[in-house]
């Protein structure tokens, strides 16, 4: 039985990279019977390392960022003029334009995946997630053996029916289908993958036709609120949902000021390739829907470029700048404690 057919609370607190994911908000998460999430994504293995250890909850999750191809000569050049565009604002920013290059050169496209996995499986049996899931791509048969022997589970988030197929085939435990609503990055295999617009429950359906029911299935995007949780746990081989957006205004989140000030008012939110050049879901913004719209396809090359600039945003002067991830179900977040958040939408 996974872990997942376990839990007392089927609402699970899911990954957000970046900051908002915490040890703190794990603790909440395992507190009233459910199950955590820290976002390993953009972290470096020591520091990933040291949210393990900061982390109290004796069960919990953490989030990979799959490998990606590198980006080739045509790609960089793309980057490159796209950040051409955006001179003016670096220097507004008190940025240098002419660090690009290095910012390119020092792109990851593994984001130290390999180091990350050999620290999930190597930390002291305390410290060890009880999942380790993995988003834009998919473990392989090995790399799941190598969880499993490590007495880990292994979860896959897709967002579409391929690549369901294709991690049951594997092995994986439990499968996170997220659908269009999704705040943050849509779970494509590719960059250069437009996601799909399926609606949940269609995907949901569809998903647990295609693997026959063979692994839980956990639904996630756009899951803010009491009904539209309890109408997804309603969905055939649903044991659970994922919920980020929703805990962004919690008090354990560790959500920048600026990204909590973008999420007030009930904003609309777009898919958008302007801050990372993969599809994401964040408020729209002027940025968005202008310069940004020109963003290449090609991650990790643009996430390099917008990841300085996010960051002098997010301490000042042009928030517009500013990746405010959130989902379409951000008109229902409430601030408080975690714990009240997903006791709340769970209905307990």
């Amino acid at each position: 039985m996974s872990i997942v057919e376990d839990l007392t609370c089927p609402v699970l607190a899911a990954p957000m990279a970046g900051g908002p994911s915490t040890p703190a908000l794990v603790d909440a998460a395992e507190a009233v019977g459910s199950l955590g999430f820290l976002a390993g994504g953009y972290l470096g293995a020591e520091d990933l390392v040291a949210q393990m250890d900061a982390t109290r909850a004796t069960r919990f999750g953490v989030n990979l960022f799959y490998p990606q191809a590198a980006p080739d000569a045509t790609d960089l050049a793309a980057v490159a003029d796209y950040a051409r565009g955006l001179a003016s604002r670096m220097h507004r920013l008190g940025l240098d334009p002419g660090k690009v290059p290095g910012w390119l050169a020092a792109a990851d496209p593994t984001d130290r995946f390999a180091a990350k996995l050999d620290a999930v499986c190597g930390v002291d049996l305390r410290r060890r997630p009880a999942v380790v899931s993995c988003t834009f791509g998919l473990f392989t048969a090995r790399e799941i053996d190598r969880l499993h022997g490590a007495g880990t589970e292994a979860w896959a988030t897709v967002a579409d029916v391929p690549a369901a197929r294709d991690a049951v085939d594997r092995g994986i435990d439990t499968l996170i289908v997220q659908g269009p609503g999704a705040g943050g990055h849509r779970a494509t295999r590719t960059v250069a993958e437009e996601p799909g617009t399926q609606p949940l429950p269609e995907l949901v359906a569809a998903v647990h036709r295609a693997v026959d029911g063979a692994v839980p299935l956990v639904a996630a995007g756009g899951l803010s609120d009491p009904v539209s949780v309890a109408e997804a746990l309603a969905l055939p081989g649903v044991v659970a949902v994922a919920s980020g957006t929703a805990l962004l205004l919690s008090d354990e989140a560790g959500t920048a000021p600026v990204h909590r000030a973008a999420l007030a008012g009930a904003p609309r939110t777009v898919v958008t390739r302007a801050y990372s050049g993969r599809p994401a879901r964040g408020v729209a913004t002027p940025f968005v829907e202008g310069p940004g719209a020109a963003a290449p396809a090609v991650y990790p090359g643009v996430n390099a470029v917008m990841r300085p600039i996010r960051a002098a945003a997010g301490r000042g002067g042009e928030p517009e700048l500013f990746a405010a991830w959130a989902g379409t179900g951000v008109a229902h977040v409430e601030g408080g404690s975690a714990a009240d958040v997903l006791r709340r939408l769970a209905g307990l």
